[in-house]
């Protein structure tokens, strides 16, 4: 129940002028806010124990989504390119990536996010160099 702004503006006028009747306005409407309330707070913790049983289903469909957009790049490997869209892109990425110390795991948490260029940049070598050679892969 939102307290009407007017009520809101007359509580410190009433106040001012009769200070025994501000106290029993404000009592009378934190009890109405209590009794609007009282029902939806028992809702709370059924609300909570469905938003935590949904969680893992969206962080699921959440991942597949990636997945799912991270393959649809067909274009050239590039710098902004996420660590997952490259994995997806040829197999031998994998191999390529371990071998530079990158993320080698198609899954990993890190290549959601994580763009080629900060990828190199972490390992400190080139990033034409690395996309040279992913480049290599698919010629």
């Amino acid at each position: 129940m939102a307290v009407p702004s007017a009520l809101q503006d007359l509580l410190p006028r009433l106040a001012a002028a009769c200070p025994n009747e501000a106290l029993h306005a404000r009592r009378w409407l934190a009890e109405r806010v209590s009794a609007e309330l009282a029902p939806r707070l028992a809702l709370v913790p059924l609300v909570r124990g469905d938003l935590a049983s949904a969680l893992p289903a969206l962080d699921r469909l959440d991942d597949a989504l990636s997945v799912a957009r991270t393959r649809l790049d067909a274009g050239p490997f590039r710098g902004e390119m996420t660590v997952h869209a490259a994995h997806a892109r040829h197999p031998g990425v994998q191999a390529l990536f371990r071998t530079r110390g990158l993320p080698g795991c198609p899954d990993c948490p890190v290549g959601a996010d994580e763009t080629l260029a900060e990828a190199a940049a972490a390992e400190g070598f080139p990033l034409a160099e690395l996309i040279g050679q992913l480049e290599g892969l698919t010629t």
